[in-house]
């Protein structure tokens, strides 16, 4: 992605990230980044406030891969600067930097 890109998925008022096939955050917007209270990027979901739901996310992830269709899900994450968070989400796989990847983008739930 340029840099005009990046700015404008920084911007958006949902959470939008990238991981690579081993689960690793590559990138994430600054919604994603409030919602865990740090910078996701590099981290996996296992390292993030919301460890407990790890398993989960990743078997979602690894959906994604398997099949190589988009998925919409709702997820949950327990420890977050929201408290417990119930996110509405879609995944799918497309290319960053060179490398197959899956990207997400989701909302809150109220």
């Amino acid at each position: 992605m340029n840099s005009s890109e990046m700015s404008v998925l920084e911007k958006l008022p949902f959470l939008f990230w990238v991981k690579d096939r081993e689960g690793k955050y590559l990138w994430g917007n600054r919604k994603i980044c409030e919602l865990a209270g740090e910078e996701v990027a590099g981290k996996t979901d296992a390292q993030l406030p919301w460890a407990n739901n790890a398993v989960e996310l990743r078997d979602d992830d690894l959906c994604v891969f398997a099949s190589g269709e988009p998925i919409y899900s709702h997820e949950f994450v327990d420890k977050s600067s929201e408290g417990r968070a119930s996110l509405s989400v879609c995944k799918w796989l497309d290319d960053f930097e060179g490398q197959q990847c899956c990207f997400g983008v989701s909302f809150i739930c109220d």
